[in-house]
């Protein structure tokens, strides 16, 4: 049986150490890297935050938010909206030394926050074919024998 749709993003964005985040900063898009968390059980994105910071503002202002995960053959875009919290339990929950790095006056600082993405849908491409097949299937397509490559399983994914 092949993987549900919702198994495999989860898997998947569980295996990204960074993505963009985008928000609305007024009329325009702003995108910044981040290191996700994630929570399947509650199906949620986590990221470590700094509660002054610009997105946060941002995510008051308008709470719809994209993440771009990229990776050499995986690739996602989640749509959602997003809530800042700054719960202790939820820090506790996703502080590491990758946070500390990014926090040095530690987790305990009242500027600590965590940004939380409630993803409603994603879109995952996964290029499933060795170098020799796609080689195969970009000429195919560059022949005109195939309209376009087949070397990548596409799916949109409603969370």
């Amino acid at each position: 049986m092949a993987e549900q749709p919702t198994e495999k993003f989860w898997k998947m964005v569980e295996d990204f150490d960074a993505c963009m985040v985008t928000t609305r900063d007024g009329g325009k898009l702003r995108s910044r890297p981040m290191a996700p968390r994630v929570s399947r059980e509650r199906s949620e994105i986590l990221f470590i935050t700094d509660r002054n910071s610009h997105k946060v503002d941002e995510v008051d202002a308008d709470s719809q938010v994209a993440c771009t995960f990229t990776s050499k053959n995986e690739y996602v875009a989640v749509s959602g909206t997003a809530t800042v919290t700054q719960d202790r339990a939820r820090i506790d929950e996703i502080w590491d030394a990758a946070a500390e790095a990014w926090m040095p006056q530690g987790k305990d600082s009242p500027d600590v926050a965590v940004l939380v993405i409630h993803p409603s849908q994603a879109e995952i491409w996964d290029v499933t074919s060795n170098k020799l097949t796609q080689a195969y299937e970009f000429a195919k397509a560059y022949l005109g024998d195939k309209p376009r490559p087949d070397t990548t399983e596409n799916v949109k994914v409603s969370l």
